[in-house]
Order: structure tokens, then C-alpha cells, then sequence
């Protein structure tokens, strides 16, 4: 196994236990939603229970005196029916509250998960950037480096790395002077990378073909900083779930190519309506059953029937889960794609 190998075998170890870590805190923060929609539920119910049995109390006395009219008794029936819409309701309500919790609970984790891979890229980074520095073989062109690094200061800056890279630069523009150590420490760091940045433009400007010192992606996956879901694309139908939830997952994919139509128990059945319409030319279809109605579950799956699809159902009222469908349903289309394409 030679280092290249063991580079890849510890990224894919590390991104292995950070989703691993991801599950497990979705599992809890899943079961603590769960404990916190029964409590809300209980103590909604401890509260209400006791007015009603008072109201009804009070209405049979009414019955026994033989009273079936006035405003104070009519008034009483509908406060009792209030009383009972709300009992009713409470696991609905209580659940939303939760919801709202769980999903700013989960934008924690996922951010969290986001700050630890960009700390790994921007030290992927600076190995990158030293090792462009250190290919450099003439005095131009070891200036001319400073372009690239110039542009990568907020993330080198995070991590510590801007002096050492600066002044990597600046021994390496040195070694290839022929008027002795003219780079050299101008201010702080970043005023030094900006003066020598500036040097590198008048350089360029001299010139017909000036070099363009760019950085390799050797240690680095990818140029661009981590984001879980930039590389996805495809069209996603999604039937269920809540606004807050949509808006959550909308968020989350804003960087991506996803073109997701999302029809929830709110946006009404004209909305519905115009999802099924797109379930043929869709590349995902997904029912996500927390807040579904009964009628939006069974029109959405007699629609892919029709046109034989299959929908991913998933009981969930949290971001992770559905995010995560969205990511493996795509990836495996595309895959499954390409293979269909090998093959052929």
C-alpha cells in the first residue's frame, strides 16, 4: 500500500465516522423529539381535561333542571367544543413545536459536520499551496504564485497556515533572485502576500504570456470548499411532510442543480395536483409521511403506478432523514446511469 492509498483509506475512514456520529445524534435527537411531543401532549391534556369536566359537570346540572335554552348554556356547549377541538389537536400542535426544535437542532449538526470537513480541506489546502510554492523554479514565477495565494487568505487564515505559506513564498522568490533577498516581511502577513501580489500584477503586465501559478489538487478532492450537496442534480417530487421542513431542505440545496417540487397537506390539493404532473419526468419521487394526509399519501402513489415509478417512503418529520434520500436516490441514479452507459 503506498501513501497515496493510505491517504485515501484515512479520508474515507474519517468521513466514515463523522456519518456514523451524524446517525447516532439523528437517532437521539429523533427519540428526544419523540419524548418531547408526548410531554407537551400530556401537559396540554393535564390542563384541559379538568375545564371540560367542569363545563360538562355544569351542563348536566342544566339537564336536570330541565333548561335546554339560554345564551350562558349555549355558551358552554361551544366552550366545551372548543376544549375538545384543542385536546384533539394537541399531538398536531404539539408535534410542530418539537418539529421546530429538532430542525434547528439538526441545521447544528449538519453545520458542525460542514466546519469540520472545511478545516480538513484548508489544510489539504496549504500542502497544496506549499508544494506549488516549492515547484516554482525561476524569480517570476515564484511571484507570481502570490496570485493564487492571495485569493485563499480568509481560509489559510483559519487555520493558521498564513504565515508559514507566506514565508515559504518568500524563501522560494528568494532563491531565485539576482539581486539578493528583496522579498521580505512588509507589515503583517497579509500586507506582505498584498505587496508581493501587486509586484506579480506589474510582472504580468510586462509581458505577452505571463505565467499563471496555479495550485494542484493533490492533497485536496475537490477546488471548491466542502458542501454536502453541490454536486446533485436531478428532479426531486416530494409529497408530505410540512413548510417548515421544505423550507429547511430548500436551504440546504440551494448550491445544487436539484430542481425540487415539493406539494405539502398546506399548499392544498390545486398543488398537489400539479406535482403528480410532474411524477413521470421526475428522477426521485419521495412521500415522506410525517403530517401526510391519508388522501395526499394515496393519490401521490397511484400517480407513480400509473406511470411506473416507484416512490422512496419515508416516515419522518426531521431535515437529516429526507436530505439524506434526496443524496443516496441521486448518486444511484447517476451511477446507475453511467453503468448503463459503459455497457453499452
Amino acid at each position: 500500500m503506498d501513501i497515496f492509498e493510505l491517504d485515501e483509506l484515512e479520508d474515507s475512514v474519517s468521513h466514515l465516522l463523522l456519518s456514523a456520529k451524524a446517525e447516532l445524534e439523528q437517532k437521539r435527537l429523533q427519540q428526544q423529539r419523540d419524548r418531547q411531543v408526548q410531554e407537551a401532549v400530556n401537559q396540554i391534556e393535564s390542563r384541559l381535561k379538568p375545564l371540560l369536566e367542569k363545563i360538562e359537570l355544569m351542563l348536566q346540572e342544566y339537564e336536570l333542571e330541565g333548561v335546554n335554552n339560554g345564551t350562558t348554556r349555549e355558551l358552554l356547549q361551544q366552550k366545551a367544543e372548543d376544549i375538545r377541538k384543542e385536546i384533539a389537536e394537541a399531538p398536531i400542535l404539539a408535534a410542530q413545536v418539537a418539529d421546530r426544535q429538532l430542525i434547528l437542532q439538526e441545521e447544528r449538526l449538519l453545520d458542525e459536520r460542514i466546519a469540520v470537513q472545511t478545516t480538513q480541506w484548508r489544510h489539504e489546502l496549504k500542502a497544496d499551496l506549499l508544494e506549488m510554492i516549492e515547484a516554482q523554479h525561476d524569480f517570476f514565477s515564484a511571484t507570481d504564485a502570490s496570485i493564487a495565494i492571495r485569493g485563499y487568505i480568509a481560509d489559510l487564515k483559519a487555520v493558521g497556515a498564513l504565515e508559514e505559506v507566506v514565508e515559504a513564498l518568500i524563501d522560494q522568490i528568494n532563491s531565485y533572485s539576482e539581486e539578493g533577498p528583496v522579498a521580505k516581511l512588509r507589515g503583517s502577513h497579509e500586507q506582505t502576500i498584498n505587496f508581493i501580489y501587486n509586484k506579480a500584477l506589474e510582472n504580468r503586465s510586462r509581458v505577452d504570456r505571463a505565467p499563471d501559478v496555479q495550485p494542484a489538487t493533490r492533497h485536496r478532492k475537490s477546488e471548491k470548499r466542502p458542501n454536502l450537496y453541490t454536486d446533485l442534480r436531478g428532479k426531486v417530487v416530494v409529497f408530505g411532510g410540512h413548510d417548515r421542513l421544505e423550507t429547511a431542505v430548500k436551504n440546504r440545496l440551494r448550491d445544487s442543480e436539484v430542481n425540487l417540487i415539493w406539494c405539502t397537506e398546506q399548499g392544498g390539493l390545486q398543488l398537489a395536483a400539479q406535482g403528480e404532473s410532474h411524477i413521470a419526468s421526475a428522477d426521485l419521487i419521495m412521500i415522506v409521511t410525517g403530517y401526510a394526509s391519508h388522501s395526499l399519501t394515496e393519490r401521490a402513489i397511484e400517480t407513480c403506478k400509473r406511470v411506473g415509478k416507484t416512490p422512496e417512503i419515508i416516515n419522518t418529520t426531521g431535515m437529516t432523514r429526507v436530505l439524506e434520500t434526496i443524496e443516496s436516490g441521486l448518486k444511484a441514479r447517476l451511477l446507475a446511469k453511467r453503468w448503463n452507459h459503459s455497457s453499452l
